[in-house]
Order: structure tokens, then C-alpha cells, then sequence
């Protein structure tokens, strides 16, 4: 029972922190993708280089929730943007982050707490 309960408890709790660290990326893109539209080139880098160093941050702790394929795509997106940004044009750039936020929302989909990920 103990431990049926200490699984339960890290499951949670992971499941928690995995939820916040993407919900958090994901608004950060959303984010990117309004200032694309309406800002200038400079602060559209400085706010993709945030994004950048907001994924570096995150991807330690969530690559060590989950091992996933979809996790390696989300790292790609994300930081190819300085380079989209650079020598693309800002639809391909805003393309690109809207693909990282639906691979979020798969990646938040896919890991849900549930009792067959539990036991």
C-alpha cells in the first residue's frame, strides 16, 4: 500500500511539473507568434532568444520525465527559430512555432495522468 501510494504521489507530482514546464513553452510560442506579427525584427530576436533559453532550461527536467520521440521534435522547432528567423521569411518563422505548440499539446495529450501510467 505504501508504495502503491508513493507511485501515485511521483506520478502526480511529475505529471504536474511535466504539465507547467509545457504549458509554459507553449505560451511563450504563442506569445512569439503575436509579437511576429506586430513588432519589430529586434524584438522579435531578443524575445526568440528567451524562447531559446526558456527551452534549454526546461529541456533538462523534461527530458527527464519522458523519453519521446515527439520531446525531439519540440527541441527542433524551437530552436531552429534563431535560424528561421535570420534566413526566412516571418510566416515560415511563425509556422514553425505553431508546429512546436501542437507537438505541446500532443506531448500533453499523450503523457496524462492515468492509472495505466501509474501501475
Amino acid at each position: 500500500m505504501i508504495l502503491l501510494s508513493a507511485a501515485i504521489v511521483i506520478a502526480v507530482w511529475s505529471g504536474t511539473v511535466f504539465r507547467n514546464e509545457l504549458d509554459s513553452l507553449s505560451a511563450s510560442l504563442e506569445r512569439l507568434v503575436d509579437i511576429s506579427e506586430a513588432e519589430s525584427d529586434e524584438i522579435l530576436k531578443d524575445e526568440t532568444e528567451k524562447v531559446v533559453a526558456q527551452w534549454e532550461k526546461s529541456s533538462k527536467i523534461l527530458h527527464s520525465f519522458v523519453l519521446h520521440e515527439g520531446m525531439d521534435t519540440v527541441e527542433q522547432n524551437i530552436t531552429s527559430l534563431p535560424l528561421l528567423l535570420k534566413h526566412s521569411d516571418r510566416l515560415t518563422f511563425r509556422n514553425k512555432c505553431i508546429e512546436a505548440i501542437n507537438q505541446i499539446e500532443n506531448l500533453l495529450n499523450s503523457e496524462k495522468i492515468s492509472i495505466e501510467n501509474i501501475l
